[in-house]
């Protein structure tokens, strides 16, 4: 796009992922006091790989919705690089950068916090005591193995 045209993709995405990310942020409390809906057990059922991948699920929201918001400011910066000139235009791309970076951080702490429940101030606090998707998921193995 040229300087005087506006990326209206770009808008849109940034648009419909900013009405997610604040939706997730206004249930994020919720999530960690461990009220949410999904909770459930009986919703382990429509799981994939049942308990531990849903366990595992929902210790990983609060940094997957930290990831979203990462993308969404990155998208932000790279907007605004884009229809800056000088400075303002630099700033906005190293803005982007980090932003990028932080997103791709914040992926890497999901999967760990799905996987191993690691770190655990990432993790809502009644689930810190709860073992990681692997373990359960070893564990559980083993067990059909010895039977």
């Amino acid at each position: 796009m040229g300087k005087g045209t506006v990326d209206i993709e770009l808008v849109v995405v940034i648009v419909l992922l900013g009405l997610l990310v604040l939706v997730s942020l206004a249930l994020l409390p919720k999530l960690w006091r461990s009220q949410a809906d999904i909770q459930r057990e009986e919703t382990t059922k429509s799981w994939p790989f049942g308990e531990a991948f849903r366990a595992g699920f929902l210790r990983s929201i609060p940094a997957a919705v930290l990831a979203l918001l990462m993308l969404e400011l990155g998208l932000i910066a790279a907007f605004f690089a884009e229809y800056l000139t000088g400075e303002g235009s630099r700033f906005a791309d190293r803005l982007t950068v980090y932003f990028g970076t932080a997103f791709v951080v914040m992926l890497l702490v999901d999967l760990s916090v799905r996987l191993f429940n690691r770190p655990k101030f990432i993790v809502p606090p009644d689930a810190r005591s709860e073992p990681g998707a692997v373990r359960l998921w070893w564990s559980s193995r083993k067990r059909r193995r010895s039977n």
